[in-house]
């Protein structure tokens, strides 16, 4: 899928701009690894911010440290973290479903929780990627007759910088 291929590609090319040494991996793709039913389940959990899931046992089967799941289901879109397993869970909604339908709208979605399995939290200024819950950004701010990816804050990047300084090794 083209739309996960730009934003890994967004992704790397910022963290190479930030001269930090993490990057994502290649993108594999398996299509119904996940049902949509516990994507729907997953993005209720997430969002109600009651705490974070337990890692589901068929997500810690699948390889990679990073799953994005691309679906047709109707559920906001979310990000799930197990730092301590190494792994996060991207839930995609549907992508002929508003506001995904919307020009520029689906890549930088996908952008965005990618930043929040990287680490990063929302901020409140609508111009840019992070933006999210609770500050009224909301996915149809990111249509655009142009192709872009919204950009980073400042702190943003510095906090990436943080996290992922440069001589990181990994986990």
């Amino acid at each position: 899928m083209q739309t996960v291929r730009n934003a890994v590609e967004f992704w790397n090319r910022v963290l190479t701009e930030l001269a930090t040494p993490f990057r994502l991996g290649s993108v594999t793709y398996r299509a119904g690894a996940l049902p949509v039913d516990q994507l729907k389940v997953l993005s209720e959990k997430v969002l109600s911010r009651t705490g974070s899931p337990d890692l589901p046992a068929n997500i810690d089967q699948l390889p990679g440290d990073l799953i994005l799941a691309p679906s047709n289901g109707d559920f906001i879109s979310f990000a799930a973290r197990w730092p301590s397993d190494q792994k996060a869970l991207i839930g995609i909604r549907g992508f002929g479903l508003y506001p995904m339908t919307l020009p520029n709208v689906a890549r930088n979605v996908v952008a965005h929780e990618i930043g929040h399995a990287i680490g990063l939290s929302h901020n409140s200024d609508p111009t840019t990627l992070m933006c999210g819950r609770p500050a009224p950004c909301r996915p149809n701010a990111f249509s655009s007759p142009v192709e872009e990816f919204f950009p980073l804050t400042i702190e943003e990047k510095a906090a990436l910088l943080r996290m992922y300084p440069v001589g990181w090794k990994g986990y």
